[in-house]
């Protein structure tokens, strides 16, 4: 692969941020996501980090939990991420609520994965999400 992100054939492979306080779980989801064939640019604990990540490394799509490290909760990140760097997310999260899926809905996540969940949930919800996204960075 070449330092742009595209496979042999050279189609471009979808690069994603994980942003997920707990560091365990992050390391889960960038395998498994890893393991699909997308290529994850780097780990985010809170907002700050999550914006520093994203400004550095360019993603085309987090996959945002909801409890983050710090004041601003994943709902607020989302946000700040697709206005100021057309960043869209997919939430996972064991929070699914009738207010926070409220506040989650006023985002427009191209996906929301209730955890736990499996690896064909994830694959699902990233492929659809990649088609929503129109770009071609289809897993190699």
């Amino acid at each position: 692969m070449d330092p742009e992100g595209s496979t042999s054939s050279g189609s471009p492979r979808t690069r994603i941020m994980i942003v997920e306080d707990d560091a365990l779980v992050g390391l889960g989801i960038k395998l498994t996501v890893t393991e699909l064939g997308y290529d994850v640019v780097g780990i985010a604990a809170s907002e700050p980090e999550a914006i520093k990540l994203a400004d550095q490394t360019h993603p085309r799509l987090a996959l945002m939990d909801i409890r983050l490290r710090g004041p601003v909760d994943g709902i607020d990140t989302a946000r700040r991420l697709r206005s100021e760097y057309n960043i869209r997310s997919i939430y996972l999260s064991a929070y699914a609520d009738e207010p926070t899926l409220s506040r989650v809905a006023q985002t427009y996540p191209l996906g929301f994965v209730q955890k736990p969940y499996s690896a064909n949930q994830l694959k699902s919800a990233l492929e659809l999400a990649v088609r929503r996204l129109g770009d071609g960075g289809e897993p190699s």
